[in-house]
């Protein structure tokens, strides 16, 4: 597989957009944030159709495609020396002595420090079907008999449509210094293979933080319950995005959003997705939660579109976009993670 450099190697053509009124842009951000235009993404990665999307099957070539697809739409564009959106690696399982997982890879070009980049992710591969993936977490919760696929719905299409539509927001924008790329991982099921792969592709020291989004779909806004922030005792990455939003009305309703620290800290979370190689290599990289890691439908067939609550996903993905408007604009660089704290 050919190697690069982001930091050196990647160029990107560049597209155009009108500069719309200040009106035109508030009704874009609000169509681009509605509850409908997360739930029609979601709708379809936790499909029936695509069978749980266990890497290397067919349905996650399926997802990949709609994925680069959606990309296409928001005006991000492929990085060069890869088959379109497409990065491929191989792997091996217990059935197939040598699998392909599809990364899906996009990018929109900095301005000023476009060789110091953003990355927004999330994995939006599943663990399949009982008959290729056979259950080895005891249900939690009362499933209908025929029901045999792993739709993943919060795990994770919750995070992958959250990425989606932060890749048509700031293609909308189309004013950030630093350049971001958006990328869906593969593997994650699979001891994080997607992104353990292109972790060992970009230049470390290019990359300004990662921002990974995992299990946004359930649990609520009310009270004092808000999105938490895995391994945020290793970087300042969390105070630079409450600093922007902290007098920010991003709910209608007057709720203010913060991001928590990690409350769940026995379960290593900040080591279990698609943030963690990155991490490892002194980058602040984190991932972005909602969920907790004892939800009564974590890889459960009952991880249905029906269980998730859009509106509540519109206002994190709408303040995931706000807070890290320092990052993509490059006044915001979070703390470096300190080796000595790359191991629990």
């Amino acid at each position: 597989m050919v190697m690069f450099r982001l930091i050196i190697t990647i160029t990107l053509l560049f597209l155009t957009l009108f500069n719309y009124p200040v009106k035109a842009q508030q009704a874009l951000t609000d169509n681009i944030f509605h509850p409908d235009s997360i739930k029609r993404i979601v709708s379809f990665l936790a499909s029936e159709q695509l069978k749980g999307r266990l890497t290397g099957s067919n349905e996650a070539v399926i997802a990949a495609e709609f994925i680069s697809n959606e990309f296409q739409r928001a005006n991000i564009l492929p990085v060069v020396g890869m088959e379109g959106y497409f990065s491929k690696f191989n792997f091996l399982d217990n059935k197939n002595p040598l699998s392909e997982g599809i990364n899906v890879i996009g990018a929109l070009e900095g301005k000023s420090k476009k060789e110091e980049l953003i990355i927004f992710c999330a994995h939006y591969d599943h663990i399949g079907t009982l008959s290729t993936n056979p259950q080895s977490i005891p249900e939690t919760s009362e499933k209908d008999a025929w029901d045999t696929i792993f739709n993943g719905a919060n795990d994770n299409a919750s995070g992958t449509a959250a990425m989606i539509i932060l890749a048509r927001y700031f293609g909308s924008l189309q004013n950030n210094e630093r350049t971001i790329l958006f990328i869906a991982f593969s593997g994650e099921e699979f001891t994080l293979l997607g992104s353990s792969e292109i972790s060992l592709r970009i230049e470390s020291s290019s990359i300004i933080a990662v921002i990974n989004i995992e299990m946004i779909g359930r649990g609520s806004l009310h009270k004092k319950d808000n999105p938490y922030i895995t391994g945020s005792e290793f970087s300042n990455l969390s105070t630079l995005l409450n600093n922007r939003i902290k007098d920010l009305p991003i709910d209608p309703g007057g709720k203010k959003i913060i991001f928590k620290k990690d409350p769940y800290h026995k379960e290593n979370l900040f080591e279990r997705s698609d943030n963690y190689p990155f991490a490892l290599k002194g980058i602040p990289a984190h991932t972005l939660m909602l969920t907790a890691p004892d939800d009564l439908y974590y890889h459960s067939v009952n991880d249905e579109t029906s269980t998730l609550n859009f509106r509540n996903m519109s206002l994190i993905i709408k303040a995931i976009a706000l807070s890290t408007t320092g990052l993509v604009s490059g006044t915001d660089t979070p703390t470096r993670i300190a080796k000595r704290k790359q191991l629990h």
